[in-house]
């Protein structure tokens, strides 16, 4: 567990998951932000969990069939585990940790559930049509056109979704990060120096440098940072150039402007 992973319960922002030093994270900070604060950013978790679990978990079409598949089998100790897992998971991304929770944790963690719940579609599915023959409304064949109707759809929302969401960022957040690398070689950065940016997995990859992240601090805080970790230059990006990193506070020792790239601007933290 990293130094301030056991810190995690007392955010009062996701901002704080960067937070430097952990230390700061304290149960008292946590109350001292309010209790309007503390249960406003719950009952914003549990909303985007549970559209989580609609549109994404329950694949939208198939949640009605999912829930219906869920009763049939509600007898089934497998379910009732599946059940149980799914609620604690809602449970602990929502009341403990809400931030984590909103921003994708609740999405990727159920993602160990999910092949129940796809096992429990055609389930609730084949319950729906044999409800609806016994009231004379489809004849036997009604079971195979619907499954398959159902696959259909599946394959159709994927598809959908794949052209309109994945291929037009592919590569799009990190591919920011490719001009800097030349700016970083024309000021003569050797090859281990050591960068201060929002994304350093994104940057290590397109770059080749190696990378920390931004803290949530002032300047001070990020002159800590870099005296800690040894790191030599910094990147102020457009979505985190407000406050702190304001043109006006960078533009003055210690901070030497290097350029800008895709918005990115590249500064040397002088010695």
């Amino acid at each position: 567990m990293a130094p301030g992973g056991s810190r995690v319960l007392w955010l009062t922002n996701y901002d704080d998951t960067f937070a430097y030093p952990a230390s700061q994270l304290t149960m008292q900070r946590w109350l001292a932000s309010g209790w309007d604060a503390i249960l406003t950013a719950r009952f914003s978790a549990m909303r985007f969990n549970l559209l989580n679990a609609f549109a994404a978990q329950g694949g939208i079409f198939l949640f009605p069939f999912i829930l219906i598949g869920l009763w049939q089998l509600r007898k089934d100790a497998r379910i009732r585990f599946a059940a149980l897992a799914w609620i604690l998971l809602l449970a602990a991304m929502t009341i403990v940790f809400p931030f984590a929770g909103e921003r994708g944790a609740f999405f990727h963690a159920g993602a160990a559930l999910q092949p129940v719940w796809w096992a429990l579609a055609p389930i609730g599915l084949d319950a729906v049509i044999a409800s609806a023959r016994r009231r004379g409304w489809f004849d036997e064949r009604a079971f195979v056109v619907f499954r398959g109707a159902l696959v259909g759809i599946a394959v159709l929302v994927t598809a959908f979704l794949f052209v309109l969401r994945v291929l037009p960022g592919w590569e799009r957040e990190d591919g920011i990060y490719v001009g800097l690398k030349e700016l970083l070689a024309q000021a003569g950065a050797p090859s281990d120096a050591i960068v201060i940016v929002r994304n350093p997995p994104g940057f290590y990859l397109i770059t080749d440098y190696r990378a920390i992240t931004l803290p949530n601090g002032d300047l001070d805080t990020i002159l800590e940072v870099a005296r800690r970790y040894n790191a030599r230059y910094l990147v102020a990006e457009p979505t985190r150039v407000t406050g702190v990193l304001s043109d006006y506070r960078l533009n003055q020792a210690p901070f030497r402007y290097l350029g800008e790239s895709n918005g990115n601007r590249l500064y040397e933290i002088l010695r």
